[in-house]
């Protein structure tokens, strides 16, 4: 690793693209994830590790030379796990905005900080992730700016309904709901919709009755994670499949065991209603999400057959079906064991056998289901799917770079056509740099690093090759299924 600090940084390049910023992505930094009812220590340790390191952050960036869009990936603000006091009466748009000022209010260093940047001249663009999805309200998105447009002295504001997603329209602070895009140069997404489990369809309007619905790993936080102050932060990383969380539950005694029970059968009774009724996008925001399409399209110079092929490689939400509710929360094993217990006992029954013998049997036929189900499902290995399927959102689009966050696993991976960089998670420091060469302008190199006492060390770095031309929606989606485009088994 060589420190950047011992690396000259370039200054802006003449030439007819020279005033474009550079590019600074950070991502997943789930503030506010400590404003809960119950919550260990560790949480609160973590939200002042922000509130002290992202300024200093933002300020070594910022009084260096040139310009910088910063690119806040997704998951800024971690809505999922805030439960804050005076909330009975408020819901949809009024309780996310309630939740926004809390959480800003517990950060005042990160506010300031962004302030700060604005000041010095840069840019922010805000992308939408999963934990976030609540600044596809309008109020959200206002709320924010305004505090930063204050911290500045200034009252008047512009947001654009929606954010354009050309990266070469910059503005002050920007919010955009799906991606962000250079012809030629980068697609930048927060990547969630890679992830069933965090997907809930209709990304730019996923709405019922004018409010969000939840995805099943929303409904799994709030009605289990947010109830367990015992489990770790980063659990969700860590665990792949549900036995993993067996493991951890078995080792913390008989009676954790109970309560873990009782909070996991009200978890997946909660997800087979969000499958039965709530989790599913009303006609009405079916229609807002086609209209913003479309606008969008035309706004980024898109293809509708580009957007809809980029749909396409997205997996239908865990919450679409019950097969997948009952996958994700281990329901399926349950449920295929208590059927061999009574088709043990009733084959005992029938033959005149004891009972005991029944329940041996069933027991012994629903081990050898258990297995089964082992071998056929996969690992949850969300790190490398977004790996390859970045490859194909590269081709699909006709860019040599494809930025994402949410897996928490910083990476630039290469291929021949294009180069995928993830952010990784900023509670550990991981972040990009995305640099423009000095005579065209041009998206020239991306850079992995890490933020470690108050000191940035490159971590890996790629230069990238031509923009490939983009493909068909057609031919990418052929070639992906005549390719091995299976899930790995491993992070």
């Amino acid at each position: 690793m060589v420190p950047s600090d011992q690396r000259p940084d370039r200054e802006p390049s003449p030439g007819p693209r020279s005033r474009a910023p550079d590019l600074l992505l950070i991502s997943d930094l789930h503030l506010g994830s400590h404003l809960k009812p119950r919550m260990r220590g560790e949480y609160v340790h973590l939200a002042v590790d922000i509130d002290r390191g992202l300024p200093r952050f933002l300020d070594h960036y910022a009084r260096g030379p040139g310009r910088w869009q910063l690119v806040i990936n997704g998951d800024f603000i971690d809505f999922w796990n805030i439960e804050v006091g005076q909330e009975k009466r408020l819901v949809g748009e009024a309780l996310a905005v309630h939740r926004l000022h809390a959480v800003l209010d517990a950060y005042p260093g990160v506010e300031d900080a962004l302030v700060r940047f604005l000041a010095a001249g840069h840019h922010i663009v805000f992308v939408v992730g999963n934990h976030d999805a609540e600044f596809l309200y309008p109020g959200v998105r206002r709320a924010l700016t305004e505090r930063l447009y204050a911290g500045l002295g200034e009252a008047s504001l512009t947001i654009t309904r929606t954010g354009s997603p050309r990266l070469d329209q910059v503005a002050r602070v920007r919010f955009v709901p799906w991606f962000l895009c250079e012809a030629g140069g980068v697609w930048i997404e927060h990547g969630h919709v890679f992830d069933a489990a965090c997907h809930t369809g209709q990304m730019l309007a996923p709405t019922r009755g004018g409010r969000l619905v939840q995805s099943l790993a929303e409904v799994a936080t709030r009605s289990f994670t947010n109830a367990m102050p015992e489990i770790d932060y980063d659990a969700a990383d860590k665990f792949i499949t549900p036995w993993d969380y067996v493991r951890w539950a078995w080792a913390r005694g008989l009676r954790f065991i109970l309560y873990a029970i009782t909070l996991y059968f009200r978890m997946a009774f909660r997800l087979l209603v969000l499958w039965a009724r709530t989790g599913r996008v009303d006609r009405a925001g079916q229609a807002m999400h086609a209209a913003r399409l479309e606008r969008i399209a035309a706004t980024a110079g898109l293809q509708m057959s580009t957007l809809t092929a980029l749909q396409s490689m997205a997996p239908p939400p865990a919450s679409a079906t019950v097969a997948g509710v009952l996958r994700i929360t281990a329901l399926d094993a349950i449920l295929s064991v208590l059927a061999c217990l009574g088709i043990g006992v009733g084959l005992a029954a029938a033959l005149g056998a004891p009972t005991l013998a029944g329940l041996a049997a069933g027991a012994l036929l629903g081990w050898l289901s258990i297995r089964r189900l082992r071998k056929r499902r996969r690992p949850r290995a969300v790190a490398d799917h977004m790996a390859r399927v970045a490859c194909d959102v590269g081709r699909a689009t006709g860019v040599p770079l494809v930025l994402m966050g949410h897996s928490h696993y910083g990476v630039i991976a290469r291929n021949d056509e294009v180069v995928y960089a993830n952010s990784g998670c900023f509670l550990d420091g991981s972040h990009l740099v995305v640099r423009r060469d000095r005579t065209t302008g041009r998206l020239a190199e991306v850079e992995l690093r890490a933020w470690r006492n108050d000191a940035v060390a490159v971590l890996d770095a790629a230069t990238l090759p031509p923009a490939p031309a983009a493909r068909l929606s057609g031919e990418v989606v052929a070639e992906r299924s005549l390719s091995d485009m299976s899930v790995p088994t491993g992070t």
